[in-house]
């Protein structure tokens, strides 16, 4: 016990598994956030065996998942605290869109999303909204079809810049806009959680297909 105790695994910081092959019970909600003829399913692919495929038929505002589920229980971030995103995206489409991914608020909130992913001019870019002012922090072109692996670094915190976010895309830690490899930021207002899909582009077909979902405490558990 006492070389347990003193020895955890390198996976001990994995908090959540959201890989395809475990069913759409890793979501805490999907539902009215992918309505039909909208869909969340796990289909198989090539290369990495079993995906999300967020489909989103033009029409459709957004087809998204809200939330991450922990034994049956949709679970809390906590400000103050540390977490790692990883995954795998590859969209059919590089039109404009609202999002990919959200840091979504919810409850009593000023800041609405303090974090987005979303593609303009052909751009995947990184937004960060603080309480009076959004601003693009990060860009880099995508193509339709291909592969990216995302790591987002987060500290939550409702301070103005006592939280930050930290970025890798492709397996190389990003530079933003300051020239800082961490932007400190305004993380936290009150109730935040995780959305993944396709959001906006309302009249066109998207598909974007996610890969390799967890959220863990360290990069290294979390990179895809």
């Amino acid at each position: 016990m006492l070389l347990v105790a003193s020895a955890p695994s390198a996976s001990a910081a994995v908090m959540w598994d959201g890989d395809a092959s475990h069913g759409t019970g890793v979501f805490a909600h999907i539902g009215s956030e992918c309505a039909d003829p909208g869909s969340v399913t796990a289909v198989d692919d090539p290369e990495h065996g079993a995906v999300w495929r967020y489909d989103k038929p033009a029409g459709l505002r957004r087809c998204e998942s809200r939330g991450i589920s922990i034994d049956g229980q949709e679970y809390d971030f906590q400000n103050g605290s540390t977490y790692y995103l990883g995954w795998r995206s590859k969209l059919s489409s590089t039109v404009d869109n609202n999002a990919t991914f959200q840091w979504k608020s919810y409850g009593s909130h000023v800041q609405n999303y303090p974090v987005v992913l979303k593609v303009i001019d052909g751009k995947l870019s990184l937004l960060q909204r603080q309480p009076d002012e959004t601003r693009i922090i990060w860009e880099s072109p995508i193509r339709a079809g291909e592969w990216h692996s995302i790591v987002l670094g987060l500290h939550l915190s409702d301070e103005i810049t006592g939280g930050w976010v930290e970025l890798w895309f492709n397996g190389e830690q990003q530079t933003f806009s300051d020239g800082s490899q961490r932007w400190a930021c305004r993380t936290f207002d009150s109730e935040n959680h995780p959305k993944w899909g396709v959001y906006g582009a309302e009249g066109d077909d998207v598909v974007n297909e996610i890969d390799a979902l967890k959220i863990g405490t360290e990069y290294a558990d979390v990179a895809p």
